[in-house]
């Protein structure tokens, strides 16, 4: 059976200003289907804002972010009233997870996290996600749930991803849905539908949060969330929305997709032309090729890898930037022995290489 994450958004379950119940009870009513047929089922959901000025009678949007934190602050909790009314009616129990990419950035809490959902599994609760929006700045909040969903499956290791949109997938230039969006193919030309009254993202963060799924080897989809059939008629192996492919044959591990898309590198290792050609041929960074340090980092951070204006990729360290500091240029046989621990600044399974101009 399936782990699967449903994302839905505020164009779905606004209406008139408020929480559309009905909508909720047939989201609801899916989701015990699927959970009745033995799946596993989390809902990254929108629509704090939209309750908080339900309750406020706030007309108007505001992009005050101290509004929006207030409005969520105030609108969460009757989001989750909502929810767990709706789900009482099967006899189910949802659980409230409120998360910052902060909690995805900080390896351990990760961790935390999912060995959290591990236990909800199997007590047979179902996971409600939200952006903590009442604490989010923007250093750290996510934008939109769209990318939200796609870190919440990567650490819930889900087989499916559907983000669900007021369309029927993602619309090519020529008006048709496009069946198959092949993730590998830079500028695939499709329509400029524009953003939702009521959504933050948009189809193009759709996309983003998709190809980030994909590569982590989550099957993604976008899909009118208005046709809650088009889930069951994908789980039959049947063509519904748009489905995200990629031509590579090997997905990133849980750990490798948290390096590439999750983390926030705390510094910069710059190297010599010697270690990037080792890092080229997928061989460790030693502190011989090591040139300078730039930040303030400690052991088991994600450090960003470069040379010279480019950008290698990223990789966990295994020293902190003031150990850098004093064994850089040195072999592995003259590290101090107070502070040695490994042969390798960054072990070659820790890298993530994608080469970028700084």
């Amino acid at each position: 059976m399936a782990k699967i994450v449903l994302k839905v958004g505020s164009n779905l379950l606004v209406k008139e200003d408020a929480i559309d119940k009905t909508y909720v009870m047939k989201l609801v009513s899916l989701v015990d289907e699927l959970m009745g047929s033995g799946h596993q089922v989390a809902i990254v959901s929108s629509g704090a804002a939209a309750s908080g000025r339900a309750l406020l009678a706030f007309k108007g949007h505001s992009k005050s972010l101290l509004s929006k934190q207030a409005l969520c602050a105030i609108g969460q909790p009757k989001l989750m009233e909502i929810y767990q009314q709706a789900f009482s009616f099967y006899n189910r129990q949802v659980a409230q997870i409120l998360l910052t990419r902060d909690d995805f950035n900080n390896r351990q809490r990760f961790l935390n996290l999912r060995n959290t959902l591990i236990g909800l599994s199997e007590l047979g609760i179902v996971p409600i996600v939200n952006e903590n929006d009442t604490i989010s700045v923007d250093e750290i909040k996510f934008g939109d749930n769209d990318v939200l969903s796609a870190m919440f499956s990567i650490c819930w290791g889900a087989d499916y991803l559907f983000l669900m949109t007021s369309v029927d997938g993602v619309i090519g230039e020529d008006g048709t849905v496009i069946e198959n969006y092949p993730i590998d193919i830079q500028n695939v030309k499709i329509a400029e539908l524009g953003k939702t009254s009521f959504g933050s993202g948009g189809i193009f963060s759709k996309i983003v949060a998709a190809k980030i799924a994909v590569e982590s080897d989550v099957d993604s989809y976008v899909i009118n969330g208005r046709n809650l059939e088009c889930v069951k008629k994908i789980l039959r192996r049947a063509k519904c929305g748009t489905r995200f492919v990629t031509s590579k044959q090997r997905r990133l591990s849980k750990r490798e997709s948290w390096v590439k898309y999750i983390s926030k590198p705390k510094g910069t290792v710059y190297i010599n032309e010697g270690a990037r050609t080792a890092l080229l041929n997928r061989k460790s960074l030693l502190p011989v090729g090591v040139v300078d340090v730039e930040g303030k980092f400690e052991k088991g951070d994600v450090v960003l890898l470069a040379h010279g204006e480019e950008i290698l990729g990223r990789g966990i360290t295994n020293y902190s930037a003031d150990e850098i500091q004093r064994i850089k240029g040195l072999r592995t046989s003259e590290i101090p022995e107070e502070i040695y621990t490994y042969d390798e600044v960054v072990h070659a399974d820790n890298v993530i290489l994608e080469i970028k101009t700084l």
